[in-house]
């Protein structure tokens, strides 16, 4: 005999109840609690801000654009799979010349490893302000973490005889398949991989490294001794050498085309960060022609598919870096 059984509707408990809408209020949290001010703008940050303008230096003059990089040919050295040279940066309508060591090591794998740094730091050449203990070279441990592949050199890389007058062209890789092609002036880098460009350096000439420079320590004016003065006429001329000051350091920018104000020192949220090696900014120029995505890590959750330096993530005017940090209430994208 069968025996029919009716299954009752399940039961909503209060605890139930309560665990559904506490795990639905925790989807709308990270929206919420965005905190923006805790996160800089590129406006609010030095390195951001001094590069972009460069970038829109070039873009205003357009074609007469120049980058400022150019490697001496005279000191191209090559063996055992590794290119040295010298780029020079023009400074000053070509009065200064800062010298900028490039290596580029062929490796095996089918990488072409390019380094540039400036000779002053890496011979320790510098001084820093305030006599400071940090150290005067650059960080240059990235390649014992960040390259795939392995390291090791491609002992059958070799400078090719027909390059074009101010070119330098090397073969390497399995086959020899990997062409990299070096302009001389401007410094420019594209690599190839089957007689196809897959990659161009410096194509805009927007590469940008920032170059040591001297803090000058502006002299302050000291008071006579016996000079009495009225309290309101000595707040007076107080205003009015700050008005002075202000108009001078204007003029300054204009004539130098540098805004120093993030060079030494640079303060948001409450924090003053102390430079002592003063600007040291590296803006890179890399163009991939043929590709529609670039994987990589981006700054915060978000997509893997990389926006360009200019996108505009989270809506709040931020600019977009090739690293990742730990930041919490950031606006899930």
């Amino acid at each position: 005999m069968a025996t029919l059984r009716r299954h009752s509707a399940p039961r909503w408990t209060p605890i139930t109840l309560f665990l559904l809408s506490t795990a639905l209020c925790c989807l709308f949290i990270p929206a919420l609690s965005v905190k923006h001010e805790n996160f800089k703008t590129c406006a609010q940050s030095g390195f951001c801000k001094r590069n972009r303008q460069f970038a829109d230096d070039a873009a205003a003059a357009s074609s007469s654009w120049l980058s400022p990089y150019a490697l001496d040919p005279a000191s191209i050295a090559f063996q055992h799979g590794q290119l040295s040279a010298t780029v020079l940066k023009t400074l000053k309508d070509g009065e200064e010349k800062v010298r900028l060591p490039l290596t580029v090591t062929f490796l095996e794998s089918g990488v072409a490893r390019v380094t540039l740094d400036e000779e002053k730091r890496q011979k320790g050449d510098i001084v820093l302000r305030h006599d400071s203990k940090a150290r005067k070279e650059r960080y240059n441990e990235a390649s014992k973490w960040a390259l795939v592949g392995g390291l090791d050199v491609a002992e059958g890389a070799a400078l090719s005889e027909t390059a074009e007058q101010g070119y330098t062209r090397v073969f390497y890789g399995a086959g020899s398949k990997h062409q990299a092609v070096i302009r001389h002036h401007p410094f420019g880098i594209e690599f190839l991989r089957d007689g196809e460009v897959h990659v161009r350096f410096n194509e805009r000439g927007l590469l940008n490294l920032e170059h040591w420079r001297p803090k000058v320590e502006k002299p302050t004016e000291e008071t006579k001794e016996g000079e009495e003065k009225k309290e309101g006429e000595e707040e007076k001329k107080e205003g009015e050498e700050e008005k002075k000051e202000g108009e001078q350091e204007k003029k300054e920018e204009v004539v130098t085309g540098e805004d120093e104000s993030t060079w030494w020192e640079e303060s948001f949220g409450g924090n003053t960060d102390s430079k002592p090696r003063g600007p040291e900014a590296v803006a890179l120029d890399i163009s991939f022609p043929g590709y529609e995505h670039v994987f990589g890590i981006p700054e915060h959750a978000t997509r893997l598919s990389l926006k360009t330096t200019r996108y505009d993530y989270s809506s709040c005017t931020g600019f977009h870096m090739l690293t990742t940090f730990q930041r919490w209430r950031w606006k899930l994208q």
